[in-house]
């Protein structure tokens, strides 16, 4: 598929703000917390990656750094994000929800409302589970933010083969792999670590934003995975990535794509709209911080990254 895309690295390093103006408000993010009680473990990778370190134990330190700076600006904020992937998942069921309610009791101190998506690592529990314990409305949804801006969250396991094989959900991902064979190497997105995004969700996508079009309301919209190869390479992208981006391509209300995955994160702009792969706390060096303020203007928006994510100036006229 050709975008056109206009890949820059937008102010990384340094927040662009002008303290002068308000925002028209404000919000908090996290990505792949990850967590799990294993040993670090080393990655060995090909570029652009390279060798890298997650850290799976001090992820619950991070994530509590992370929310006491939330609650601190509490009054500034809205809400705040997480994009999936809060853990890895263990040998036994057992371990991996005693992990869960490890991240459980540091969310519970968070003093925002939290927005949440599934991640593939977090279908190892039961997903009735995971949305009764998060307070997800669903598994994709919409949130008004203000009367000209929505948050639209998306479900980038819907389209997977991570259901029980008498649903008609597991049908719908094995004739989509059918034609699309999962690989174990890094020649297409097609890996098991990925998912896609399902014939029922993309009708309603449609629906949400042509409504958003005719409304004039611009639109944030969150996911798990990546959909744009520049943002994360391809072998991190969702499976039918081409599909959803060129949804969101085509659609003069969209604004912002947020996601998490692709653990050092990415960037990449198509026009005016912006692409941006938030860096995981599970790789986040220690004692570092990894987490973000996103400020959102009549013209522009700011993210505020703190140690591991990087900080941006996203132009929106």
């Amino acid at each position: 598929m050709e975008t056109r895309a206009v890949t820059q690295r937008a102010e990384i390093g340094k927040f662009s703000c002008d303290t002068n103006m308000k925002p028209l408000f404000s919000f908090g993010v996290v990505a792949d917390v990850q967590y799990a009680d294993k040993d670090d473990k080393h990655v060995s990778s090909k570029p652009p990656l390279g060798g890298y370190v997650v850290r799976y134990r001090e992820a619950p330190e991070k994530l509590e750094k992370a929310i006491k700076a939330f609650n601190a600006k509490k009054e500034d904020l809205q809400f705040v994000l997480t994009l999936g992937d809060i853990i890895d998942g263990n040998i036994t069921a057992e371990q991996t929800e005693t992990e869960f309610n490890e991240v459980l009791i540091r969310l519970a101190t968070l003093e925002l409302k939290a927005y949440h998506l599934l991640g593939n690592h977090c279908v190892k529990l039961p997903r009735e589970f995971l949305m009764e314990k998060l307070n997800m409305p669903a598994l994709y949804y919409q949130h008004e933010i203000s009367p000209k801006w929505s948050l639209v969250v998306l479900d980038s396991m819907d389209l997977s083969l991570r259901w029980a094989k008498d649903t008609q959900k597991y049908k719908e991902g094995l004739e989509f792999t059918e034609t699309h064979p999962i690989v174990t190497d890094s020649s297409t997105q097609m890996a098991s670590f990925n998912g896609g995004i399902g014939r029922e969700q993309k009708a309603w996508l449609a629906g949400v934003l042509e409504e958003a079009g005719r409304e004039g309301r611009k639109l944030i919209v969150a996911a798990h995975h990546p959909v744009l190869e520049g943002s994360a390479p391809l072998t991190h992208l969702m499976w039918n990535y081409e599909e959803v981006s060129s949804m969101l391509l085509a659609s003069p209300s969209v604004v912002l794509f947020l996601c998490g995955h692709y653990h050092s994160g990415g960037y990449l702009r198509v026009g005016n709209k912006h692409f941006v792969t938030v860096q995981a706390i599970l790789q986040a060096p220690p004692d570092t911080e990894a987490h973000a303020f996103i400020h959102v203007f009549d013209d522009y928006i700011s993210i505020e990254g703190y140690g591991f994510v990087e900080s941006r100036h996203l132009p929106t006229a």
